[in-house]
C-alpha cells in the first residue's frame, strides 16, 4: 500500500506496472516495496532512489515516445518551463517553436556520469500529405550528466520562409544514437494568407 505522501509516485508506478512486461512487473513491485519500507523508516532519500530505479526499468523497456509535444510562444527555458501557444495558426514567416518531452531514450556511461545523444529529422507535409520540405539532422540534443535524467526536453525553432498559406503538418523523427530507438511526433498547423 502506498503512503499518502507518495501518492503521485505510486500513481506513476501503478501506470508503469500496467505497461510492464511480466518479466519487469516483479522488479517494479520489489522497488515499490523497498520505497515504502524506506519511507516508513524515515529514509526518504532511499525511498526516492527505489522509485527512480523502478522508473529506470520502465524507461529502458519503453519505446522512444513523447509525453508532451506543443507549439510554444517563446523558446522554452527548461523542462516544464514553457508557455503553450493557444492556437496553431501562424503568420507567414513566423517561426514554429516546439517543446517536446521524450521518454524511453537511453543513457550510456560517459566519464564519471552518463550521456544521451538524440538527433532530430524534420519534414513538412502539405494538406495532400506530400512532403514539401525535409531536413535530416535538423537538431541534436546531447547531454552528459551525473544522473540518468528523466526530466528532459527537446526544443525546435523552425524558421520557414516562403511557406504559402495553407494547412501543414510538422513531422519530427527523433533518433536515439545510444539505443538505436526512434520515435516520431506530428503537429498540424496553418499558415494564414
Amino acid at each position: 500500500m502506498c503512503f499518502r505522501s507518495m501518492t503521485s509516485s505510486c500513481a506513476l508506478l501503478a501506470a508503469a506496472l500496467a505497461l510492464a512486461s511480466p518479466a519487469t512487473a516483479g522488479d517494479l513491485v520489489d522497488h515499490a516495496g523497498r520505497a515504502e519500507a524506506a519511507l516508513a523508516s524515515g529514509r526518504a532519500t532511499e525511498a526516492v532512489d527505489a522509485l527512480e530505479a523502478a522508473l529506470d526499468a520502465v524507461w529502458k523497456a519503453a519505446p522512444l515516445s513523447f509525453r508532451k509535444v506543443v507549439f510554444v510562444t517563446a523558446p522554452p527555458t527548461g523542462f516544464g518551463a514553457f508557455t503553450p501557444r493557444k492556437d496553431t495558426t501562424f503568420a507567414p514567416g513566423e517561426p514554429l517553436l516546439v517543446y517536446a518531452e521524450p521518454i524511453g531514450f537511453a543513457w550510456k556511461p560517459a566519464g564519471d556520469g552518463y550521456g544521451c545523444d538524440l538527433v532530430i529529422d524534420v519534414a513538412l507535409r502539405d494538406a495532400g500529405d506530400r512532403v514539401i520540405y525535409e531536413k535530416r539532422e535538423m537538431g541534436r540534443m546531447a547531454l552528459t550528466s551525473h544522473a540518468r535524467n528523466h526530466e528532459f526536453m527537446l526544443k525546435l525553432d523552425l524558421k520557414l520562409r516562403g511557406l504559402p498559406a495553407g494547412d501543414f503538418t510538422l513531422v519530427a523523427t527523433v533518433h536515439d544514437r545510444v539505443s538505436e530507438k526512434q520515435g516520431t511526433f506530428t503537429l498540424p498547423f496553418t499558415v494564414k494568407g
